[in-house]
């Protein structure tokens, strides 16, 4: 069987749907093993992310978080002579080609528009954009991988009422 005839199966495309959950752990694992940085479990890294080597132990990465191809997280400033510790929450969600400066924290659920420059701490539960990044949205919560989940309320945990519903009322004691 030819490689052509594999393609116009769609068995290659099962092939790289099965496989990609295995490849994107091997390379937490790696990450994490060979360079000592700390990434949390459930984390999806871009195989054109790039995790900054000169000083791998100050990487930190939270559970469940995604970032995006093309973003580059930083733990160093040559210019400066600086190599500090950056941190990222869990559950964020780091957009394409945007960068995340040395010695930067982003909260947890946060989520970091593509091509945006993080160049100060982000609170907890911000949506941020631009070069530099500014804070566009407060109180969102986001789930697995920084997808924002517009039922919850990041203050109280509990999901919000569907807009298009009545809130439920509360049965006579």
């Amino acid at each position: 069987m030819m490689l052509s005839d594999l393609r116009s199966t769609g068995v290659l495309a099962v092939v790289r749907r099965e496989l990609r959950p295995f490849f994107g752990e091997l390379r937490r694992l790696y990450f994490v093993h060979v360079w000592g940085m700390d990434i949390g479990p459930r984390c999806a890294i871009s195989f054109s992310a790039r995790l900054d080597k000169s000083y791998p132990r100050g990487v930190h990465i939270g559970e469940g978080t995604a970032i995006n191809f093309g973003a580059v997280i930083l733990t160093h400033d040559t210019p400066r002579g600086v190599h500090a510790d950056t941190w990222i929450g869990k559950q964020c969600n780091i957009g394409a080609n945007s960068f995340i400066m040395a010695g930067v924290r982003v909260g947890d659920h946060c989520v970091v528009a593509a091509a945006s420059v993080v160049m100060k701490d982000v609170p907890s539960n911000c949506l941020v954009a631009g070069n530099p990044a500014r804070i566009m949205e407060k109180g969102i919560m986001t789930g697995h991988r920084g997808i924002i989940d517009r039922t919850v309320r990041p203050d109280f945990g509990t999901p919000s009422p569907v807009p298009d519903e009545p809130a439920p009322e509360k049965a006579a004691s």
